[in-house]
């Protein structure tokens, strides 16, 4: 199984909780349609220190070819289309377990 967990500053850390619900849906079908997926979730952090994130996503996959799928998927383009321009900082992290 592949891990796949991506933390974002955004440009209003107030509006993490609303740029959470505004991608619900979308999550969703990514859930419901993108192979090798296992498991899906984007929370806002609650710790609000300096050194917090303000958006988590916490993803699993079958393969890394599932991971590579997600990533050119236009289900994932549309999520990224939609956080992109709220974001000022992102980090990655993939590994297998």
């Amino acid at each position: 199984m592949i891990k796949h967990i991506v933390c974002w500053k955004v440009d209003n850390a107030a509006l993490s909780l609303q740029y959470c619900d505004g991608a619900a849906e979308l999550l969703e079908q990514m859930r419901k349609q993108i192979t090798g997926l296992i498991h899906l979730e984007l929370a806002a952090d609650q710790s609000r220190t300096d050194m917090s994130a303000d958006l988590v996503l916490y993803s699993e996959f079958e393969s890394w070819d599932a991971l590579a799928h997600y990533d050119q998927h236009p289900l994932h383009q549309k999520f990224k289309d939609y956080l992109g321009p709220h974001r000022t900082e992102r980090r990655v992290a993939d590994y297998e377990v």
